[in-house]
């Protein structure tokens, strides 16, 4: 029971871990979801055209873009209508239809199709639609109405619209969503669609505005269907312009844009429980997943030992062993002995060098021979230098001179210190 504690810590920490990685990293990643827009980054990015995303703490002005894209949601739609202040002469903040006209720039508002429970557990079926009043809602709320909507009597539709005269892309979707062409408002031109309705509408009093009726043709989803992501790629190239080499910018905050770039200096921010929590988000949530792990380890190791611990037994035949080693060297010394001593003395260290190599139960003559055998195989000529050297001193030793004993000795010493052990 007394080691309950450092469990339970530990436990606590590889669940902090869990939740690191897997509960914050790509429950909130929207991007890389079924309906995000990642896909689409990187593929115009891919094709050459440079993509920027929006940012609360960067403001974006009109002459840094050159297509705002605004992915359309339900739980969208009032942040990016307009809105009333009555502390500024009643003039809140401008809409992106009001933008687009007062800036000339290309917007393209992308319509919602599927319920956001789609980007959670990837499924899309006919009962996570958006119903289509909700999506004339949202028109509503940015100054459009009467739009008719329909959807594709068949599971897959597909097409070949011309952006381009004589240029057809092949495009599929699922469950196509498109404005009925008999109810289009009046002022509003096609620029492409399929047999069953329009998909791309432009408008004639605002020229700079386009729809989309149907988001799949640039969601990660959908560009993987047919040939959706040419048409994604000619679509922006024909809204922003041939020779464009301003980014796209990707706008899914529904800020208002600035009339002139930001001078490069230092701003006050607002900070939220939203900035923390990007502390948090994919992929730093996999580096803090991962301290949590180590910081786990390290606190297990701390906390534990390999094996039992040392008991007082070992300790004591540790010091006989090493009184015993002592007692024998001194009863040489003083019968002038050296060479029995050198003798013993080489054989030790190579049973604790065949012990380093193979084990603890290596330490006889066997473990010595399988030593040799070893290093002959790495090199046999310093293995035969140093097996002759120290077998000399072995066997003969106690009868060599001292002159000759330090000379076998002093080869024994740099034959051994010039070979590589290696490991188990």
């Amino acid at each position: 029971m007394r080691n309950s504690g450092p469990l339970l810590f530990l436990g606590l920490l590889l669940a902090l871990a869990a939740l690191a990685v897997f509960a914050l990293s790509r429950g909130s990643d929207f991007d890389r979801s079924a309906l995000g827009n990642k896909g689409l980054e990187s593929w115009l990015q891919a094709k050459g055209i440079p993509v920027v995303r929006s940012d609360p703490h960067v403001a974006r002005a009109r002459s840094e873009i050159s297509l705002r894209i605004i992915p359309l949601s339900i739980r969208q739609g009032e942040t990016v209508a307009p809105q009333v202040n009555e502390e500024a002469d009643d003039a809140g903040p401008e809409s992106p239809i009001r933008e687009s006209n007062r800036y000339a720039l290309p917007t393209l508002i992308i319509l919602p199709k599927w319920q956001g429970s789609v980007s959670t557990d990837g499924i899309a079926s006919k009962s996570r639609l958006v119903d289509l009043a909700d999506i004339g809602s949202e028109l509503d709320k940015i100054g459009y109405s009467d739009f008719g909507f329909a959807r594709s009597s068949t599971d897959f539709e597909e097409a070949q619209p011309q952006l381009y005269p004589g240029q057809p892309i092949s495009i599929a979707l699922y469950q196509a969503q498109t404005f009925e062409r008999s109810s289009l408002p009046g002022g509003w031109e096609e620029l492409a669609g399929t047999p069953s309705g329009a998909l791309l509408l432009r408008g004639e009093d605002d020229p700079n505005i386009y729809l989309l009726s149907d988001p799949d043709l640039l969601n990660n989803h959908g560009l993987a269907l047919a040939d959706n992501a040419s048409f994604a790629v000619s679509l922006v190239t024909l809204l922003r312009g041939a020779g464009e080499k301003r980014p796209v910018y990707l706008d899914t905050s529904g800020l208002p844009l600035d009339s002139k770039k930001p001078a490069d200096e230092g701003r006050t921010y607002e900070r939220s429980a939203s900035d923390f929590k990007r502390f948090f988000a994919y992929p730093l949530s996999v580096i803090w997943g991962v301290l949590f792990v180590v910081a786990a380890i390290c606190f297990w190791r701390g906390a534990y030992r390999f094996g039992p611990a040392f008991n007082e037994t070992s300790g004591n035949i540790e010091l006989s062993k090493t009184a015993a080693i002592d007692a024998t060297a001194r009863l040489l010394r003083l019968s002038g002995n050296d060479g029995r001593m050198t003798g013993q003395f080489v054989l030790h260290l190579l049973a604790d060098k065949a012990q380093l190599v193979f084990g603890p139960g290596a330490g006889n003559e066997a473990g010595i021979e399988r030593l040799f055998k070893r290093l002959a195989r790495r090199d046999q000529a310093a293995a035969k230098a140093l097996h002759s050297s120290a077998q000399a001193l072995i066997d003969r030793g106690h009868l060599m001179t001292r002159a000759n004993l330090h000379r076998n000795l002093e080869t024994f010493r740099k034959s051994l210190g010039s070979i590589d052990l290696g490991s188990r």
